[in-house]
Order: C-alpha cells, then structure tokens, then sequence
C-alpha cells in the first residue's frame, strides 16, 4: 500500500530526481491527459509523448515510414491545432472512427512536458477526471511514494489540475485502511476538493472558473470542459512505458 502522497503544483517546482523510485501521476485536466485517456479509449493503440513540435514531427515520420497513414500527429501550443497537425488537444476530436487502431504522436504545451519531468519515477500514470475511480483503484496497489504532478499552465497553477489532485488523494484516503503522510500541498488539495463537493456540480463549476477553464471558454472549447469533467467514464489507465517510450493502458503492477 502506498505510504505517502505529495502533490506538486507546478512541474518547476520539483527536480526530476525527486521522483526516483515514486508512482507518478501526470495531471493535465484541460486537456492533455483528459485527451490522452479518451484517445486510447477510443482504440488508439499508444500515445507517443513529446515535448516540441519538430520531434512530433521527426518521431511521426520515422513511423509513417513503417505504418502509413496509421500514424496521426496530434496536440497544440497556445491551446490551438498545430500548423500541419491532423488533430488539437480536444478530447472529442479523438473519437473511434478517427483514431481507433492508429498511433498518436502528441505535443502539447504543458502536460507532455509535465510528464518528461517525470521520468525518473519508477511508474508513471496519467490521470484525469475521466478515469479517476480506475487511476485511484490502481495506486491502492502500488507502494511507497505516490507523486500528484499538476501540469499547470504556462509556469501557473491551475485549479482544475489541482481540484482532480485532491480527488485522488481524497479518495486514497477514504478507501486506504492505513495512515497515509500527506504533504503540506496534498492536504491543501485535498481541502480544496472536498469543499467544492458540497455543491451541486461543484467540481463542473469549479473547472470552469480555473485559469484552465477561462482560457478554454475565452478560445471557443468550452464543451471540452464538461467532457474533462465525467467522472468514471473510461475504466482503465494510461500508463507510460519508459522502455518503447509510450502510453498505453496499464496492464497492472
């Protein structure tokens, strides 16, 4: 069972050596992860993360080279498609009939680079409000130290990273029969999770009014907020492999 739980708000706020030996959990709510999780959902068969735009572009080559047009190249910078990209980083852009069978090369401005941070973590999984209830049921078996990453946006805390931060460790602590010690910044998570559950549709409302959220809504994609936000919609978890270098549903510990 997991022994401990740390949050970290922004990706730059933690040395990638801190997470030697941890399960990371990449949180990007709008919309890297989210995207990712629906994706393979959708039957894409990996998820192939990178950090700038030119190494997409030479990691889809190098496979349209062997499977042809089953390779896409998807993301965005500044929240919109890249320039010669077949798709952005909605969610509901990646459904079965465009992705299904197919490997997605996939860049984006924060949560690519969130998970890059990351490597040194022994796992890495990536989370989201989609698949909360498989990623916390999937952390109940692992041990050790559990690492939240907050993707953020642009070097700035962003609520709805941080709201599905606290749902995780809410719930590890409901469903986990053991204390668990709690950073300063999971406890703040956590506090933040819980009280906007007191509401109705409190954790929609929440992401809509986050940095994330206003800037999604102020860009034309606020139908992808209300997708990111269902809960329990895809029963499995995106994991990254570091030996092939992609993401696909984990098979367990």
């Amino acid at each position: 069972m997991p022994t401990e739980i740390r949050t970290c708000l922004l990706p730059l706020l933690s040395e990638p050596e801190d997470y030697s030996g941890s399960v990371a959990v990449i949180l990007d709510i709008l919309r890297a992860s989210s995207t990712i999780s629906y994706a393979l959902h959708s039957g894409a068969t990996a998820v192939i993360p990178c950090e700038e735009i030119e190494e997409a572009q030479q990691v889809a080559e190098k496979l349209k080279q062997v499977h042809g047009d089953q390779v896409l190249l998807g993301g965005e910078r500044m929240g919109y498609k890249i320039e010669g990209f077949d798709l952005d980083n909605s969610p509901a852009c990646y459904p079965s009939e465009t992705v299904s069978g197919k490997q997605i090369v996939f860049t984006t401005s924060n949560g690519t680079r969130a998970l890059k941070h990351a490597l040194q973590a022994r796992r890495i999984l990536i989370g989201s409000f989609m698949c909360l209830d498989a990623v916390v049921n999937e952390l109940k078996k692992s041990d050790g130290v559990i690492y939240l990453v907050c993707a953020g946006t642009d070097g700035s805390v962003t609520g709805e990273d941080c709201l599905c931060a606290g749902a995780i460790a809410a719930e590890l602590q409901d469903q986990i029969d053991q204390e668990m010690v709690l950073d300063d910044s999971t406890r703040i998570v956590v506090d933040h999770y819980r009280s906007q559950i007191q509401n109705e549709e409190g954790v929609l409302l929440a992401i809509r009014a986050s940095l994330g959220g206003r800037n999604l809504i102020r860009r034309g994609f606020e139908d992808d907020i209300r997708l990111c936000s269902e809960r329990g919609l895809i029963s499995m978890v995106p994991e990254y492999d570091h030996q092939s270098g992609t993401i696909t549903f984990a098979s367990g510990v």
